[in-house]
């Protein structure tokens, strides 16, 4: 498979490691903003750096691509690549505005092509093991969130840019909630600001509070800050009528207790991006899109929930997800 990247960052240098240890993948191609950057990412891995998306596509004639560009610089790459009917996988947040995404999907729909996002938690076993639980036994309350410093890159700190901790970082604990308790009907948030005042140009919330009622009744809170620098971790925390499961860490390692007696611990992988796009890749070669678990589709609902934890953070009021 003939595979091209569209934004050579951070994120792009976790999945192409994985890709690279395969014998059935080829780099062809890259493109990014600062052609240095995408320079670099082709002599480590392979292909030619191209100046534009355009011409990336159609000289270096990629089977598939990955997307991995900052929330405010999705559009141009997705819809290029549903032009050529090319399928891809998209780096979450798939964007920053609801708009842009949904002008996306149309795309993709049109095309027929497999997209995918890249909420690779929901690849992992502990995920799988806990969702077989909670089937029979639904999640009555959540809890959880997201707890550390801000990251270095210029635009997260910005968050027309960005979307904030909510839409960038903490989609994760938001899509892992809507995963394994069903959709969110109604959010209500509170941030705080003003604790960081040594970062040019900071405009994110420091914290947030996020209260949120599902669908099928349940309730929850999900919080974030980016305030910590001594850090602070990720976790998941759900309790049914007959199990407590507990995820920690970025590799949501999961404990299950069913009772004092009976407790279940699983610990997360580490090579999950290479678990992810295993299954992408699969599901390109063969087209059983059940080995996907995250479509395009599935994402800009994620989207729309964490959108709507941003509007009430703004208005001060509960936020209906469907209304956004």
């Amino acid at each position: 498979m003939r595979v091209a990247f569209i934004g050579t960052g951070g994120i792009a240098r976790s999945h192409a490691p994985g890709l690279a240890k395969r014998n059935d993948i080829t780099f062809v191609g890259t493109y990014d903003a600062v052609p240095e950057r995408s320079a670099a990412f082709a002599k480590d891995f392979g292909g030619d750096a191209y100046p534009s998306i355009a011409e990336l596509l159609d000289q270096a004639k990629p089977d598939a691509a990955w997307v991995c560009l900052p929330p405010f610089a999705h559009g141009e790459a997705e819809l290029a690549l549903a032009k050529r009917r090319i399928p891809f996988m998209v780096e979450k947040p798939i964007s920053n505005n609801m708009d842009t995404a949904r002008v996306i999907l149309n795309a993709v729909e049109q095309s027929g092509i497999l997209a995918v996002a890249g909420y690779m938690t929901r690849y992992r076993r502990s995920v799988k093991r806990v969702r077989e639980i909670l089937a029979n036994d639904p999640p009555i309350l959540l809890h959880g969130g997201w707890v550390g410093g801000t990251p270095g890159v210029m635009w997260w700190r910005i968050k027309e840019q960005s979307g904030g901790q909510i839409v960038e970082q903490t989609t994760h604990t938001f899509d892992l909630a809507r995963y394994l308790a069903g959709e969110p009907k109604l959010v209500y948030a509170i941030g705080a600001r003003g604790f960081i005042k040594d970062l040019p140009h900071y405009d994110v919330e420091d914290a947030s509070s996020v209260t949120v009622q599902f669908a099928n009744g349940a309730v929850g809170t999900l919080v974030s800050t980016c305030a910590s620098q001594a850090g602070g971790g990720v976790h998941l925390t759900l309790a049914a009528r007959n199990a407590y499961i507990t995820f920690t860490g970025w590799e949501q390692s999961a404990v299950i207790r069913k009772s004092a007696l009976e407790e279940e611990r699983i610990t997360g992988e580490s090579n999950i991006f290479e678990i992810e796009d295993g299954a992408f890749i699969e599901a390109v070669k063969t087209g059983n899109l059940k080995l996907v678990l995250s479509p395009y589709s599935d994402a800009i609902k994620t989207l729309a929930f964490c959108l709507a934890a941003n509007k009430s953070l703004g208005t001060g009021q509960p936020v209906p997800v469907e209304s956004i």
